[in-house]
């Protein structure tokens, strides 16, 4: 992901709005870049203060750990996502080897009862 789309995304990203596939994106960029990880923090620290402005709550201590906090749930959800497609294509191989080998020996079975 490039800078351009990586700033683009920061709104959706606020908002979760981010598909899964487009977050393991745009947290491998925040990770890589630090410019971007600042734009990321100023917009979310803006974000944030207008949103608890809004609630009337007054503003939080730090805005920075709320990020962090943020930032790491995202990877988590991730990460779930990926080990969830991970066991799927495993799951999946391992029904079609059992399917292939159970008619593989289905097959031997009828030949044998032929000949």
């Amino acid at each position: 992901m490039d800078c351009r789309t990586f700033e683009s995304k920061i709104p959706a990203y606020i908002a979760g709005q981010l598909k899964l596939d487009e977050m393991q994106d745009f947290l491998d960029h925040a990770a890589t870049c630090s410019e971007c990880y600042d734009e990321l923090e100023i917009t979310y620290s803006v974000m944030q203060g207008i949103r608890q402005l809004d609630n009337e709550d007054g503003l939080s201590a730090d805005v920075t750990i709320s990020l962090d906090s943020s930032l790491y749930f995202a990877r988590e959800r991730v990460h779930r996502w990926v080990l969830a497609r991970v066991i799927k294509y495993a799951l999946t191989t391992a029904a079609f080897w059992s399917i292939l080998s159970t008619l593989w020996f289905q097959v031997r079975f009828w030949l044998e009862r032929l000949l």
